[in-house]
């Protein structure tokens, strides 16, 4: 077992509560197993993740007790005397703690965390601010740092009134992934690709424009804008076997894509499917990595977990509304073990292609009720 010097620096610093804000394909896992292991902590480790990566945790922490999110939400105040616990994709338990909209989960992990006083915490996350400043504070409170929600709240987002809501709501201000920074310069240990290599290869992105058919209505049917969203990926089947690839990932927003990509691409080579509908993950990554010529088709919110830098590109066939799915999407095709250019294909059909991957693209999350209002506006104005 051989330890990066970033990785070996961090275990000889042996915090008892940190946020390892590793960017992908640095190496989380492994000192997260090893901080698990101390002896001061290992008397009863728990370890929380994604179910699709929980096979991977119980090889890697034998001497831990691995529950996945679900599992989690089920058994927490059954669990007793824990001595540490580590959350894997920790993002994905950090929804606004003190809103009414948080999420099970996190009240509950919170919970567990208050209820057991001392306990360490190490959180595993490339992406610890998601698309809103909600997410490092929730994650601020699990290592212990408590900053007053509403101080928070008054310094990173404004009370406005949008023409879709009933009523004003909090929105994140202008300028606040700048001042977020020394939030999380202060509180997470930080570590890029580029601080580990010397030479990081580009990554290259290409647009593909596809010609989609005209939408036609059904008369007395209301048409809702995912329609026509799915419609825009008629055409893809072909573009994507222009690309020539030998193996490719593909990642696709809609299962009824997915099925039907599969159906056509299957007449060329081995096709592998990863969405929610799968039952052994482990086993189709498996697969779909050691297959010489393959297309692996991903839901697009299913880009974690996996290795993907031996496939020579990516292409986004339909994009994830969420910006972190994006990004962890694009991080399969890094490895420092195998570094090489990143090629990233985006293939556009229509305006809500467009709409997608232009939000995406500026790091926020996608939504269509401001390009909803947007089009009534026009419409009424014509």
């Amino acid at each position: 077992m051989v330890l990066r010097k970033h990785q070996q620096k961090f275990l000889n610093q042996n915090p008892d509560n940190a946020i390892l804000a590793w960017e992908m394909r640095v190496g989380k896992f492994l000192p997260g197993c090893l901080w698990s292991n101390d002896p001061k902590r290992n008397s009863n480790p728990i370890i929380i993740c994604p179910k699709a990566l929980k096979s991977e945790w119980i090889k890697g922490a034998p001497h831990a007790t691995v529950y996945s999110k679900e599992e989690f939400k089920k058994h927490w105040n059954t669990i007793k005397n824990p001595s540490c616990i580590v959350i894997d994709e920790a993002q994905t338990t950090a929804s606004a703690l003190f809103t009414k909209g948080r999420s099970q989960l996190s009240t509950d992990i919170y919970n567990f965390i208050k209820d057991n006083k001392g306990i360490n915490v190490l959180l595993l996350t490339a992406t610890p601010i998601r698309n809103d400043p909600a997410s490092l504070h929730t994650l601020l409170c699990y290592i212990g740092v408590y900053i007053p929600w509403k101080e928070w709240r008054n310094e990173f987002y404004t009370l406005e009134s949008r023409p879709f809501l009933r009523f004003p709501a909090w929105f994140p201000r202008s300028d606040w992934r700048v001042k977020i920074r020394k939030y999380l310069e202060m509180h997470c240990n930080i570590v890029s690709l580029r601080d580990c290599v010397d030479d990081l290869p580009p990554e290259m992105i290409e647009i593909v424009k596809v010609k989609t058919p005209p939408y036609e209505r059904v008369e007395g049917e209301i048409t809702r804008w995912t329609d026509i969203h799915q419609h825009e990926q008629a055409n893809k089947v072909e573009a994507i076997k222009k690309l020539g690839y030998r193996k490719l990932i593909i990642a696709c927003q809609y299962t009824a894509q997915i099925d039907k990509l599969a159906k056509e691409l299957i007449k060329e080579k081995p096709v592998f499917i990863l969405d929610g509908r799968t039952k052994n993950h482990d086993e189709v990554k498996r697969m779909a990595q050691e297959a010489p010529d393959c297309y692996f088709l991903v839901q697009s919110s299913m880009g974690l977990g996996f290795d993907g830098y031996m496939f020579p590109a990516l292409v986004f066939a339909s994009m994830s509304h969420k910006s972190v799915d994006h990004t962890q999407m694009k991080g399969r095709l890094r490895s420092l073990e195998d570094l090489h250019p990143s090629i990233i294909f985006y293939l556009i059909g229509g305006i809500w292609d467009k709409r997608i991957y232009d939000s995406i693209i500026l790091n926020q999350n996608f939504n269509p009720h401001i390009y909803l209002h947007e089009l009534t506006q026009t419409t009424q104005t014509k």
